[in-house]
């Protein structure tokens, strides 16, 4: 049997996981790389500290699964996408990484709207919505305000591509993670590098390394890092896949105008398709893992972060559950915010503590509360709030297309609470389809890099053979949330309202 090992770096916790090349996971090591927060809005983590927990979870999956390294026949990574990791000529970080979830180049974003430069130079072809976590206005950010960091660049990466160049020594800008962000040439596929001149945003000219295609091998794992990690010497190293593609594909979504959540950090919801939309209005269109595809797509980071927020930095404060762990913390929020009168609550609560694609100048906020409610309200309001979210996005999709399926396939936290996972179908109002994947971004990328090592023809004959079946239909449409969400959009609407009078 033939095994293949998967890296996914998310906003928060590194993870990695072994699978046989018929898609069963083997074993799954994870460890937790806390952001760092420097000031309000920043969102930032340590690159050594980040590369560390990588080699901690690959020679921990390694040691657990039992596998003779030389069984396992590559490596494949994912993780978040946009956001900027700069190394230097040495590959040494030059400065913090910066996650996609940081927003204190906003106000370059708003300068580039109000004056519409970057509509009118950039849009046409990146195809792509301003937003502050974007690496152009990062990179611009970094230019304005730390100057002495362009000259020391060698490399802009993001995350996977950071630690892919870590593993192998080879520098690459996978394709699929590329043209998520608003570097990327959507109409000649090719990066845009004439942005950074265009857009005024600093020299960094020069920086990107080469496009490289996801199911491409990249390089092979250094005999430094076969030591470290417990890996053999010169295991393969693919391209790998944005977590955007990667987790639809790692659950089976691969046909056209399947609707597809991931409620992580993000709140992402895309579907696959022929051709790319282009609309003002739009987040972002970017290319998929698969021949002539395209994945559309409507997202912020407005997900099930919001609860991670809240448990670490309120619930971990109180003495009654300072001393839970994790797991017991979470059935804690979850037994409370669906007890009985938990929904009998007027608080609209606003998902907007990292930003927001849509509403970027609104803060996250409690909408309504009053001396009636309680902690079980306001847990409701938090998985309310994060559904609400991403219907918002959802019915942007709906205005690209009028061929969406029936069916949407959920991944993400919210899938560990199966009361949370009605209330999206409730939401939404669609059938939810759940399929049993414990780490759907790590298989979709070890999906990718089993057509990549040859085992597969395909990505889609690849997934077809390694995912499992979906269970039957568990979760359906069978209450109306439309009151609710009409007032949490006049919640925002008026919030909205009020910051656009305030900055006047």
């Amino acid at each position: 049997m033939h095994y293949i090992l998967g890296i996914d770096n998310g906003g928060t916790v590194t993870k990695a996981a072994i699978h046989a090349e018929t898609g069963e996971q083997v074993a799954m090591s994870s460890k937790a790389v806390a952001p760092i927060v420097p000031s309000a809005g920043w969102s930032e983590r340590d690159m050594e500290e980040l590369w560390c927990a990588n080699v901690e979870v690959i020679r921990g999956v390694v040691e657990k699964s039992g596998i003779a390294p030389t069984d396992i026949k590559g490596v494949v990574l994912t993780g978040h996408g946009n956001g900027v990791y700069l190394v230097d000529a040495h590959g040494a970080p030059v400065r913090n990484g910066i996650i996609s979830n940081d927003s204190r180049a906003q106000y370059i974003v708003d300068r580039w709207n109000a004056d519409g430069s970057y509509r009118e130079n950039c849009k046409p072809l990146t195809m792509k919505s301003l937003f502050s976590g974007g690496p152009l206005p990062i990179l611009a950010w970094i230019a304005e305000n730390e100057p002495e960091c362009v000259e020391k660049t060698k490399y802009i990466f993001m995350v996977k591509d950071f630690l892919r160049y870590r593993l192998t020594g080879n520098a690459h800008f996978e394709v699929t993670d590329a043209s998520c962000t608003d570097l990327y040439d959507m109409v000649n596929h090719e990066l845009h590098e004439s942005v950074f001149e265009k857009m005024n945003a600093g020299k960094w000219d020069g920086k990107l390394p080469p496009l490289i295609d996801s199911t491409d091998l990249a390089g092979i794992v250094t005999s430094d890092v076969a030591k470290l990690t417990g890996l053999a010497p010169e295991t393969p190293v693919v391209a790998g896949v944005s977590d955007i593609s990667g987790a639809p594909v790692g659950v089976g979504g691969t046909s056209d105008y399947e609707l597809s959540i991931i409620a992580g950090t993000w709140s992402i919801n895309s579907y696959f398709a022929p051709e790319p939309v282009v609309d003002d209005n739009l987040f972002l269109t970017s290319m998929a893992p698969l021949p002539g595809r395209y994945l559309i797509t409507e997202a912020s980071p407005t997900s099930a972060a919001n609860l991670e927020w809240f448990v670490q930095k309120v619930l971990r404060a109180l003495p009654g559950t300072a001393d839970m762990s994790n797991d017991e913390l979470y059935e804690f929020c979850n037994n409370l915010a669906f007890s009985e009168g938990a929904s009998e609550t007027d608080i609209s609560y606003l998902p907007f503590i990292y930003g927001s694609s849509m509403h970027p100048h609104v803060a996250g906020r409690f909408d309504g509360i009053s001396n009636a409610d309680d902690l079980s309200n306001m847990l409701y309001s938090i998985y309310e709030g994060v559904a609400f979210s991403h219907r918002e996005h959802i019915e942007c999709l709906r205005t690209y297309t009028d061929k969406l399926k029936p069916r949407t396939r959920l991944t993400g936290g919210v899938t560990r609470s199966p009361k949370w996972t009605q209330m999206f179908a409730d939401v939404i109002e669609t059938e939810i389809e759940s399929v049993e994947v414990a780490e759907s971004g790590i298989l979709g990328a070890v999906i990718v890099g089993a057509k990549a090592l040859g085992m597969y023809a395909s990505v889609a004959e690849a997934a077809e053979a390694m995912v499992p079946e979906p269970l039957p239909t568990q979760f359906s449409p069978r209450a109306s949330f439309d009151e609710r969400y009409k007032q949490w959009k006049d919640a925002v609407d008026y919030a909205d309202k009020k910051q656009k009078e305030g900055s006047n």
